[in-house]
């Protein structure tokens, strides 16, 4: 669909110079609009054009996500919340990432039933003290066998509590529950406020990794979220956190973070950005203008500069294969997927900080080393 295709005011501003797009090697709009992939168009008129929600544009890209294949498929295909073992939060077939991407997509669980549903089953596991259940793999010490049961880890309760935000149920009282515990759980790490990696409440098994070290992974998957509510909803030191969370990366050369380094793979954007990577980091932060404005966003944000062809967009250089029919599950072609992501956080970082263009130009991202091994001994 070329850009003629579109509105005439849709045509106007895409023609028209913005300052985002020059942390970009050239301005992407037009190889989005005109990509034909229906999320990516969708996303692109809304987050990135700012059109509302019942322009014609709109509502036509919106028809055809929920028309697509891909989208239909990726329905089809949600992991059952009720049977299928969690075995890895990194995995594509792991439902909170599988709703976290069709949520990103613009599908609302009042456009389809099956996410609906799969919504309703998270919320038929919750504890007492509101942290959400996962039928996970558990294992007893004594007999020194594994059987399945219903357990959380953070990594489960953190971004189910985001996803769920993010699916239009901040008024749910379940929901409600679910940020209390958070709040509960956000406490001082060896590296600052955020969230530890807390033992399960069934199992009393924890992550590997020091005890009193901060989860990186746990506090984006917060931060996903909470930009939805109001300031004064937050926790008094969510902010904290976030520092917390962007002082790893400032302080890779010393310490090193269990399983969560700042090396090659960290720098390689992997969507869907279910795991730890750049591409998560800096979504996560970019909802918040005290994190935006940190000199290691700055940095972060030279460094995703080297992810970008030359063109203006973006070829994926590593895959979830559970992806392979999706422009962002292959090496070989641009992902506008990938390049809309990316496009989103420039423009979300330009909006607060006009002056953040210029200062990331100045830094040379491929000169900004990766974490240098293991965490060392602190004093």
């Amino acid at each position: 669909m070329s850009l003629k295709s579109y509105s005439v005011d849709v045509q106007n501003i895409v023609n028209k110079g913005i300052n985002w797009t020059k942390l970009a090697p050239k301005d992407p709009r037009k190889f989005l609009l005109e990509s034909g992939e229906s999320f990516t168009v969708y996303k692109m008129l809304t987050d990135l054009l700012d059109l509302p929600s019942d322009h014609p544009d709109v509502v036509q890209a919106h028809q055809k996500v929920l028309e697509d294949p891909l989208v239909d498929d990726l329905l089809n295909n949600l992991s059952d919340w009720e049977k299928d073992l969690v075995t890895n939060h990194a995995k594509a077939d792991y439902l909170p990432n599988q709703l976290w991407l069709l949520l990103d997509w613009g599908v609302t669980v009042e456009d389809d039933k099956r996410l609906k549903g799969a919504i309703e089953k998270i919320f038929n596991h919750q504890a007492e003290n509101g942290q959400f259940l996962a039928y996970s793999q558990l294992y007893d010490t004594k007999k020194k066998i594994k059987y399945p049961g219903w357990s959380s880890a953070l990594c489960d309760h953190n971004l189910i509590v985001s996803i769920l935000l993010l699916a239009g149920l901040k008024k749910d009282k379940r929901v409600k529950n679910g940020l209390n515990r958070l709040s509960e759980l956000l406490t001082e790490t060896a590296q600052g406020w955020g969230w530890k990696c807390v033992p399960d409440p069934v199992s009393r098994r924890r992550g590997p990794g020091r005890k009193d070290d901060v989860c990186p992974m746990v506090v984006a998957d917060a931060l996903r979220g909470y930009w939805i509510l109001e300031e004064s909803e937050w926790p008094d030191t969510l902010m904290d956190a976030g520092k917390t969370l962007l002082n790893c990366w400032t302080k890779r050369g010393s310490e090193k973070p269990y399983m969560m380094g700042h090396g090659r793979r960290f720098r390689m954007p992997r969507a869907p950005f279910f795991w730890y990577n750049i591409g998560t980091l800096l979504d996560a932060v970019s909802h918040y203008p005290k994190l935006i404005k940190t000199q290691a966003f700055k940095e972060l944000l030279a460094v995703s500069k080297l992810a970008w062809d030359s063109k203006g967009y973006i070829i994926p250089q590593t895959v979830y294969l559970y992806y392979k029919d999706y422009s962002f599950g292959q090496k070989k072609e641009p992902s506008p997927w990938m390049t809309l992501f990316f496009s989103r956080i420039y423009k979300r970082a330009t909006e607060i900080d006009s002056k953040i263009v210029e200062a990331v130009k100045k830094i040379d991202g491929s000169k900004l080393k990766g974490s240098l091994g293991g965490a060392k001994s602190r004093k």
